[in-house]
This record gives C-alpha cells, structure tokens and sequence, in this order.
C-alpha cells in the first residue's frame, strides 16, 4: 500500500506479535509518515505514558513530523508477566 496521507505508527520495541520491523516496512511507503517505537514496551503501546497525547496532537494537526515526540525517552518498562493474565498485584 502507498499513501501521501499523514500517518503514524507505533510499535513497542518488545512487541512480538507486531514487531516494529514491520512499522518499518509499512513506511517506506508512506511518505508522510512517522514511526514511533515505544523502547521497553510490549504490544498494548497506545495507552503506554504520553502516547495517547501524541495520537490526540496528530489526530488534531494531521502532522506526524512535528510531534515532540521526546516525552517518550521517559517511559518505564511495565513490570514484567508472573501470571498467565499479567502480573500479580
């Protein structure tokens, strides 16, 4: 697929469903896009720190270039899986 629409993509860098290689196929052909991979983080990235602010910003200004997207350096890594549900409280 090619397209000169905005578009942003986000991977965590941990993601084994998704990896973010494949983010990085799928802009090579987007000329207007940006891939952002989220370090530390699995595949549930869109609520991950200020992600759901960056999405917001694009959605609002259709300009994924211009996001400050540093916000991003400051992520944790989610505690790790110790039950088949996710972690124990």
């Amino acid at each position: 697929m090619r397209s000169d629409h905005p578009v942003l993509l986000l991977s965590g860098e941990l993601d084994p469903v998704t990896p973010p290689r494949y983010g990085e196929d799928v802009l090579r052909h987007l000329p207007n896009g940006r891939h952002l991979v989220l370090r530390g983080q699995g595949h549930n990235v869109m609520v991950a720190g200020c992600a759901p602010r960056l999405m917001g910003r694009f959605v609002a200004t259709a300009n994924a270039r211009n996001l400050d997207a540093g916000c991003l350096e400051q992520l944790a890594p989610p505690p790790p899986f110790t039950g088949a549900y996710g972690w124990d409280p």
